[in-house]
């Protein structure tokens, strides 16, 4: 059963977001979904994990990783991750794309809760793609 595991930063986000895709209008597709909805700790990360085994863990896992853009810079980056190891059946990264604007906008909070279930409903079809932004 594929899941969501919060970045270690952006837990509170997370933590709304999911709680809109489990209340109506959507709650019909996260049911059909099945998701799980995990954080650092359920999985045995800690919040200063590098970002490898962060990446490595959601594949082993099937978690998808909802972010706030962690840092692209360096050989040891999330996007330097992705651009090292992504496979044609990875699963993608989730890039909330203003997260500040998330926490004070509901109109975005839902467009980014019905952007993240569009990509989820593809299912197969997002797989390899790297990286993905909400909305």
């Amino acid at each position: 059963m594929k899941g969501i595991l919060a970045d270690a930063n952006i837990t509170g986000h997370v933590g709304l977001l999911v709680a809109r895709m489990q209340a109506e209008p959507w709650k019909l597709f996260w049911d059909h979904l099945q998701l799980r909805y995990v954080l650092f700790s359920e999985v045995g990360l800690a919040s200063e994990t590098p970002d490898e085994i962060v990446w490595r863990t959601c594949q082993a896992e099937e978690l998808y990783l909802i972010t706030d853009n962690r840092t692209r810079a360096g050989q040891e980056s999330l996007e330097a991750c992705i651009r090292a190891y992504n496979t044609p059946t990875s699963l993608p990264v989730f890039t909330i794309s203003n997260a500040r604007r998330f926490r004070q906008s509901r109109e975005f909070a839902d467009r980014v809760a019905e952007s993240l279930f569009q990509y989820l409903v593809q299912g197969e079809n997002i797989l390899g793609t790297g990286r993905l932004y909400l909305p």
